[in-house]
């Protein structure tokens, strides 16, 4: 399905939402194929395939930031945004969120994206966010409601 998108657009990116006519999400397969190179989950004979395809690794022509092993916390944090936006199609994630694991996951972004605001934000922490989604942009508000 990448391949056929690929020869059809050879010079579009593949949408995040993109669905297929046959309803296959290929845009989050992408996503997912390169969440899982950056975290180094990826096993090298996959990688091989998809670059046999014309696999586009990352959508600027840099390539994909990759997360050390040893950095456990960040590594957690940075699939639990991938599960978040899997199963909520963004990254909006609330500041009081709370994975399945305990991990305050909303919190630990709170911070990082307040740090990426301030310029205080190394580019090795900022370049997997951004690949996830993740903005410093301010976000929308909810609606308000009558104290």
């Amino acid at each position: 399905m990448y391949a056929a998108f690929r020869r059809t657009y050879p010079h579009s990116p593949v949408p995040d939402d993109y669905v297929t006519d046959n309803g296959y999400r290929l845009g989050r397969w992408q996503t997912r194929q390169r969440v899982a190179r950056m975290l180094g989950t990826l096993p090298a004979s996959r990688i091989s395939e998809l670059d046999a395809i014309g696999f586009v690794w990352n959508e600027n022509g840099q390539p994909l930031p990759a997360v050390a092993r040893t950095d456990s916390k960040r590594r957690r944090m940075l699939t639990a945004i991938a599960a978040y936006r899997e199963e909520h199609g963004d990254t909006l994630v609330p500041a009081n969120y709370v994975t399945d694991d305990g991990e305050q996951l909303g919190q630990w972004l709170y911070r990082a994206v307040k740090k990426w605001r301030a310029h205080n934000l190394p580019d090795e922490e900022r370049a997997p966010l951004a690949l996830l989604g993740v903005s410093p942009a301010s976000r929308p508000r909810g609606p308000r409601t009558a104290a």
